[in-house]
């Protein structure tokens, strides 16, 4: 009795229905809200947006625009749902990068009769590779919790992928194991074209992710060559889950949109 009589209240106040209220969630409160910001969300003072936002961050894109301020807007928008396409396709990739790499690294050191977790090898690694592990394991033990490789490999950063395909790991890593990571690649008998071509395409998606991150501008990137080195990743390493990131991509359509912008 009390929830429909709060019900009636909230849609009275914000001038809409029950039945759209309940219509978007099961309180109706979420529902009413919304549908008052919707009418709301079309009338924006722009000035104010950018002394939010500032002229500074806004820099890039006001230039972009030859100051068009509400052009500015549009691309500044628009970036943002470019970044959010992007992030979902390097999230996919991380995860099949890393489980392929961890794959063959936990194989090599059964090979070899070894019994400790490939990351526990302190020779292979920098010291900046090793404080990396250190900090992942740190994570992985959080709350009393037991360390288990699978929550390792997860704590570990995209910036610690993309370091394992540097050329000091060539000997190390590269010739007796991570070459087989990336079956699909034209190169798979030689790793050292293989070790160069996935450092390269690996360090542009690492510093789009960056950028994407940290809510930087992308709009000047060639974001269709960023697209196209995580896609090949992907596809040396599984063209069946390179097909789905592709099925799933909302990157090229956004992509398109960019246009209709400017």
């Amino acid at each position: 009795m009390g929830r429909g009589l709060g019900l009636r209240q909230a849609c009275r106040r914000k001038a809409v229905t029950p039945a759209v209220c309940r219509s978007r969630d099961g309180s109706g409160v979420f529902g009413a809200y919304h549908t008052a910001l919707l009418g709301q969300g079309q009338h924006f003072d722009h000035r104010e947006v950018i002394t939010r936002l500032t002229v500074e961050r806004l820099s890039s894109y006001l230039e972009r625009t030859d100051r068009d301020e509400h052009a500015a807007l549009r691309l500044y928008d628009w970036n943002i749902r470019a970044s959010g396409a992007l992030i979902e396709d390097i999230c996919r990739l991380e995860v099949l990068f890393r489980n392929s790499v961890d794959m063959k690294l936990a194989d090599h050191c059964q090979r070899r009769g070894w019994r400790t977790e490939w990351y526990l090898h302190d020779r292979w690694f920098t010291p900046e590779g090793l404080s990396d592990i250190k900090e992942a394991r740190h994570r992985a033990r959080r709350a009393g919790g037991i360390e288990r490789r699978g929550k390792v490999i997860a704590e570990f950063s995209f910036g610690f992928w993309k370091f394992l395909c540097a050329r000091h790991y060539l000997t190390s890593l590269w010739v007796p194991a991570l070459g087989g990571a990336f079956p699909l690649h034209p190169s798979g008998p030689d790793p050292r074209a293989v070790r160069s071509d996935v450092h390269n395409r690996m360090t542009r998606v690492h510093k789009l992710r960056n950028r994407v991150a940290h809510h930087e501008p992308i709009h000047n990137r060639d974001l269709a060559g960023d697209w196209q080195a995580l896609v090949e990743i992907a596809g040396w390493i599984c063209p069946d889950t390179r097909n789905w990131i592709v099925a799933h991509s909302r990157t090229m359509e956004i992509l398109a949109q960019r246009r209709e912008v400017l």
